[in-house]
């Protein structure tokens, strides 16, 4: 058995700070009357950019089926047995339980098997990662699976946005009583869930002071862990998220690497320009974590 890894645009694998052989599936980008793909018409710095000079929400179109097939049949072209594609969370999107339950009946050429995530961003990126790494190593798509789902239960994720407009209008986000109607002088802390969802946590009253509780639940987080791996992530401000890192670099022992990494187009049409978040990717009991 040889299996090719595949994971949506929004993983972040395209600007991941690790080495891999993910094939990305693409996602499209709606901007007025522009349809872009993700990473063939427009990057991260590009999108961030024109979206900062339009008072519209973009939308976005999951990877089509054809889109996904044509990626495990790139793999299978490789001599691969089998295909296993990392969707965004099943809690924003539910294109991938869509397609799985499709099956056979749509992907005849090479079985597709699709991890139910409930992660989004570098998160997302750092399971098909690790699947990759444990494909490498002859594991099955069982075996991989179970090691998958172990994993991401191991990364407390959190972020403020700059604007929940592109949240609540996408319908990522419900609306939080108490802040909706006052959301300028509110900056609440969000977090991704149990179930894959973006959920708030707590409300603060200034955007300085959100990302000083961020740093203050991550390097908490990190205490959890033998060893982890933490991710300061950003939508357009990378100076503040390098400033992160290097405050949090400075404080968490147990880390073995604190990165920087930029959000894609694909999910920044859902949060918008400025967003600051943190993830801690937790590698006790994992096998192989010294190759993540």
């Amino acid at each position: 058995m040889k299996i090719g890894i595949t994971a949506d645009c929004s993983s972040g694998v395209e600007y991941a700070p690790f080495q891999h052989h993910i094939k990305i599936t693409r996602t499209t980008i709606n901007m007025g009357e522009d349809v872009l793909v993700d990473g063939i018409d427009i990057t991260a710095d590009e999108f961030y950019k024109k979206l900062e000079t339009v008072d519209y929400v973009p939308t976005t179109a999951a990877p089509s089926i054809g889109e996904v097939a044509k990626r495990a049949l790139e793999w299978k072209n490789e001599g691969c047995t089998d295909v296993i594609h990392f969707p965004i969370s099943n809690g924003l999107s539910t294109y991938g339980a869509n397609m799985a339950k499709m099956g056979d009946e749509i992907f005849s050429d090479i079985p597709i098997h699709f991890f139910p995530t409930r992660q989004v961003c570098i998160m997302q990126g750092y399971l098909a990662h690790y699947a990759e790494i444990l494909a490498s190593k002859g594991k099955t798509v069982e075996e991989i699976f179970a090691a998958c789902e172990k994993f991401q239960n191991q990364m407390p994720a959190y972020f403020v946005v700059d604007d929940l407009k592109y949240l609540i209008k996408n319908g990522r986000l419900k609306a939080i009583p108490g802040i909706i109607g006052s959301i300028i002088s509110i900056k609440p802390i969000l977090k991704i869930d149990e179930e894959g969802k973006i959920v708030p946590l707590e409300k603060v009253r200034t955007k300085a002071r959100a990302l000083e509780h961020i740093k203050e639940i991550i390097m908490s987080d990190a205490t959890k862990f033998e060893k982890c791996i933490i991710t300061v992530l950003h939508a357009n401000r990378l100076s503040e998220a390098e400033a992160i890192a290097a405050d949090i670099r400075s404080k968490v022992t147990n880390a073995v690497r604190v990165e920087v990494s930029t959000i894609t187009p694909t999910v920044g049409a859902h949060i918008g320009s400025g967003l600051i978040g943190a993830c801690c990717i937790g590698l006790d009991n994992l096998e192989y974590q010294d190759l993540i």
